[in-house]
Formats: C-alpha cells, structure tokens, sequence
C-alpha cells in the first residue's frame, strides 16, 4: 500500500531540518534525508549525493562555523514539495560574523524524507562577511 505525504510529515521534516543545522546537528541532519538523497547547496554548485555527500556537506558547517542560526520563514508545499524562505546568522571560526537570506526547496518522499534539496542563496556574499 502507497503511504501519503502528508502536511504534518512535511512540516516535521523541514522543522526538524533547520533544528539541526542550527544545532550543527550532524545526526540530526543526517535523519532528515533519504539515503540516495542529492543536495545542491547552493544550487549551481557541484551536487552532493547519499550519505557520503551530506556527510561533506555537515565537515564543511563544522569546519567554518562555532555558531549557526538559520530561521524558517513562509512555506509553500505543492506536492512533494516545499519552497521555504530562511534567514540566517552565523559565527565563524574567526570571529567574523555573516547574515544572508535565500530559499530551499525540498523534495520529500512518502516517508517524509528529503530526496532532493535546491538552496538558493549567494554564496560568495556570505564568504565576503567572514574574510
């Protein structure tokens, strides 16, 4: 029998997904995201694949950030999917401080988990406030 995503399982699992980044969470994370999961974040960047991906992606969060914050805003589902804008705001291992904005859009299974993760953002204006 085909399980429904519901709205409740997408909202838990996109909760769940800014918790553990702002907690740099790497289990956490990890549990948000199906096994074959891809991830383009930023988007336009090279695409992270399966566990092994986001487990690069987390060694970068640890690697830049002693402090990490990122805010959910408005969401819009439709389908499998979900466009949600954030803000965040970060320490990074410098002292240095960064706050930027963009959008993820989420692609969920059945199960509530992420299979595909598009974040839109400029990445080189966050690194510009850290150097």
């Amino acid at each position: 029998m085909r399980r429904i995503l519901t709205r409740m399982t997408m909202n838990s699992t996109i909760s769940n997904y800014f918790r553990a980044l702002s907690d740099l969470d790497r289990e956490g994370y990890l549990a948000c995201f199906a096994p074959d999961a891809t991830v383009m974040d930023p988007y336009g960047g090279r695409p992270l694949h399966g566990t092994d991906g986001l487990n690069k992606f987390m060694d970068g969060m640890e690697r830049t950030w002693v402090a990490f914050e990122m805010v959910p805003g408005e969401a819009f589902a439709a389908g499998d999917r979900v466009a949600v804008s954030w803000k965040a705001k970060a320490t990074a291992k410098s002292g240095k401080t960064a706050e930027f904005a963009g959008i993820n859009v989420f692609t969920l299974n059945e199960d509530g988990l992420i299979t595909q993760l598009e974040g839109y953002w400029d990445f080189k204006a966050m690194v510009a406030q850290i150097q």
